[in-house]
Parts: C-alpha cells; structure tokens; sequence
C-alpha cells in the first residue's frame, strides 16, 4: 500500500480547489492538538541546542528565562478574524482555533523584551535606523503601529504569513503586501529555514509552500486586511 497516497491526493485536491475558487486551501495541521502540545516539542524537537533568536539574532542554547515563543501572526489576529469570544474562549471551544494557534510554521525563538515590544503590530518598512534596543536591527513605530525586523529574519517572517492565509484563509494587511513580498523575494528560504520545514513537517504533517516554491508569494493578492 501506498503510504503517500491519502497525502498525494489531498495535494492534488487543494491544487484543483486553489485554481477553480482562487482561495487558500485550508488543509492545516492535524498532529497537534493545542498550543501547550505545540510548545513542548518547539523547544525540544526544532531548538533543542545553539541557535539564534528571530529578531535580535541573539545566540542561545536551549531554553532559558529570557527567551519565549514569537507568534509571527499574532494569536489576536485569528481570535479577531475567527470571532470566538476571548482569547481563553476560543481555546476552551473552538476546534479549528486551537489547531491554528499550535501550528508551529507561525513559531520563532524571541527575546521576550522584543516580543513585548511587538506587540500585535504590523510589519513594514520604517525610515531611518533608530535601535532602541541596543545592537538589536528592530524597529518599532509605535504611533503607527507598525513593527521592522532585521534583513535576514524578513524573509522567514513572510513566508510565515503567507503561509497562515494559504492554509487558514487568514486575511494579510492589504497595506504592507508589497513589502511582505519584497522581504520574501530580497530574503530567500535559507538552509536553516528548510532544515526547520522538514523538521515541522515530521512533527505536525504540514510544510510551508513558500519556502518550497519560493515563487507561489506572487500569486498572493487582494488577501483581505487584518492588524491595522
């Protein structure tokens, strides 16, 4: 028996359904059950030793007190867009919002300084190269709401976007595709990114399409607006 069959056509599926209606096909995770089961294995499956953080490129070996998991898309984003009730109703009664949030294509090590300083803002581009946070390359507009990482993560941060409208249906911001497009395109998938892919394959079922085919982002338009 073919182990890849249920997989080839599911695939095949989403590939005919994604041309007929022009929509995301929302096949998402289906191993990991809630955020909790998510975080267990992000620490130890996918950075378990040396590695980097996501906005600071601060090195860090294994889990320590100064660190926590970023959300690329902002669990408030899918609590709005889902509209089911607060953040702890959702995970007490929604199915589908629970699967969204432990898809772990959406989780990058932070420094839980910047992740505070984040917030639920957008990303963009900001004039200037004010750092606030000492040698750190983000940026943040605060009256703008609007949040600038360093070169090298922007690609990564895109393709995590992309992804959540992809497989979720999750609406981008209308304002800022262009620039997401733009950091995926100046940022390509690098061999740590498609290390990180294979290994979220192996553990939730689900690989990130746009590090695969670098190339589909620029079927991404008119994705509806959210965090603005």
């Amino acid at each position: 028996m073919n182990k890849n069959k249920p997989n080839a056509m599911r695939q095949a599926a989403c590939m005919i359904l994604t041309l007929v209606v022009f929509m995301p096909c929302n096949a998402d995770q289906f191993l990991l059950a809630n955020a909790a089961e998510a975080e267990k294995v992000f620490w130890a499956k996918i950075y378990p030793g040396e590695n980097f953080t996501l906005y600071c490129g601060e090195r860090f070996s294994g889990k320590n007190d100064d660190l926590t998991i970023e959300h690329v898309y902002p669990v408030q984003w899918v609590v709005e867009y889902l509209g089911c009730g607060t953040t702890e109703q959702c995970r007490n009664e929604s199915r589908r919002f629970n699967r969204i949030e432990a898809d772990l294509h959406n989780y990058y090590p932070t420094l839980k300084m910047i992740k505070r300083a984040r917030s639920n803002y957008a990303y963009g581009d900001i004039p200037g190269e004010y750092r606030e946070f000492f040698e750190c390359d983000f940026e943040q507009d605060v009256r703008n709401e609007i949040v600038e990482a360093r070169t090298i993560a922007r690609g990564n941060i895109a393709r995590a976007l992309f992804y959540r409208h992809w497989e979720y249906g999750l609406p981008i911001n209308n304002h800022n595709i262009n620039t997401l497009i733009a950091w995926h395109t100046e940022d390509p998938p690098s061999k740590d990114e498609k290390r990180r892919n294979d290994i979220i394959e192996k553990l939730q079922g689900t690989r990130n399409t746009f590090i695969d085919n670098p190339g589909k982002a620029l079927q991404l338009s008119g994705t509806g607006e959210t965090g603005t």
